[in-house]
């Protein structure tokens, strides 16, 4: 029992010195004596290379009490023989927290990063960092490059990313600033991989979408993806570029059945890529894609009265400004009305404004 609550002390010292916060006169001995225990400070040190890298992290959402009493029961694997302590209500708390959520193992079904640090049979500690509904969260990675997540996107990848691999997967959309280095800079999404050594692209793959898209502001990007006989084929882009993965076999479970790739050039890439700095753009979309991005964006539920209004399809750019502000600048440019219910909203064809709106109907 005395070892248990010597490893908790520890911890203690450790989550109030990263955050800040002041120790005690009997704190602070207690921490000078800890500089010679050569275990606590090879443990401390990878602690703290994680917490100074924590810049673009969603600290409003992270829950203390609840996140420190869930992640301790995971750190074990990465500092042995530490417990959770029930004392831990102070306010530096929730930084603690933050801190052992950078260094949870969380093991979750689906994934398999790509390379050395996967092999068959291996087991490793993936960081997965998380942009829910209604938010984005900007990121910078051990490596240094930069990760703009949209909202209900999730990017993890393992212990060795920075040392012996630059692999990352990503659910939802994402823009990569990528730091050049030999080390090659893979994500995989759930069709292809998208590999490069340093360049910035944007990759959106939600698993609520009827396809897949890697557009290419500057430098150069390899996609990799398994043709239906098993073999690897390869689409290189250029800046300015994208690739669209369209599924062709409706129905069935996300990201499975038949799709046709096709390769866009000369685009405008700032325009696919604005949603990072505020703004809401679509090309073209259908009203039926622009309401999924709608709800991701503003974290709400919408629904049509009618199949008629899905098929609108819309060009142009938008600040993004309060939900209420969005709805109404889209039914100055077409017959749509709309009601807001708290966190579900119901579009219905305006027929009163229907002749002054030219609608263009998929080809």
């Amino acid at each position: 029992m005395q070892e248990h609550d010597e490893h908790e002390r520890k911890w203690h010292l450790a989550a109030k010195v990263l955050s800040g916060s002041s120790l005690d006169a009997e704190e602070q001995l207690a921490w000078e004596a800890l500089q010679a225990d050569s275990q606590f400070q090879l443990e401390y040190a990878q602690v703290k290379k994680y917490w100074q890298q924590l810049e673009g992290l969603p600290y409003g959402r992270i829950d203390a009490g609840r996140d420190w009493q869930t992640v301790w029961s995971r750190i074990q694997h990465q500092v042995p023989a530490t417990t959770p302590s029930r004392r831990l209500v102070a306010p530096w708390l929730r930084y603690a927290a933050i801190i052992a959520l950078c260094v949870s193992v969380a093991f979750f079904a689906g994934w398999k990063l790509s390379g050395p640090a996967a092999g068959p049979g291996a087991a490793h500690a993936l960081t997965v960092i998380e942009a829910p509904p209604g938010s984005k969260t900007r990121v910078t990675l051990p490596d240094s490059s930069t990760v703009w997540l949209n909202a209900k996107s999730r990017l993890s990848f393992d212990e060795r990313f920075g040392v012996d691999n630059r692999n990352l997967a990503l659910e939802g959309e994402a823009f990569f600033d990528v730091i050049k280095s030999d080390m090659p800079f893979r994500v995989r999404t759930p069709l292809y991989d998208v590999a490069v050594l340093g360049t910035a692209f944007n990759v959106k793959a939600y698993a609520d979408d009827d396809r897949v898209i890697t557009t290419l502001v500057h430098g150069s990007v390899r996609i990799e993806r398994k043709n239906d006989a098993g073999a690897t084929e390869v689409i290189m882009l250029k800046p300015n570029e994208k690739v669209t993965a369209y599924r062709t076999t409706p129905g069935g479970p996300a990201f499975s059945g038949r799709y046709r790739y096709t390769v866009d050039r000369g685009i405008d890439a700032e325009m696919e890529t604005a949603w990072k700095d505020g703004w809401l753009s679509v090309q073209g979309e259908s009203l039926l894609e622009l309401a999924r991005k709608l709800e991701r964006v503003y974290d709400i539920k919408i629904d049509f009265e009618g199949k008629t209004l899905e098929n609108y399809r819309y060009t142009g750019r938008l600040r993004q400004l309060s939900l209420e502000q969005v709805l109404k600048a889209l039914s100055l440019t077409s017959p749509v009305a709309f009601t807001i219910d708290e966190k579900k909203v119901t579009l219905r064809e305006d027929k009163s404004s229907t002749s002054k709106y030219r609608s263009l109907q998929n080809p």
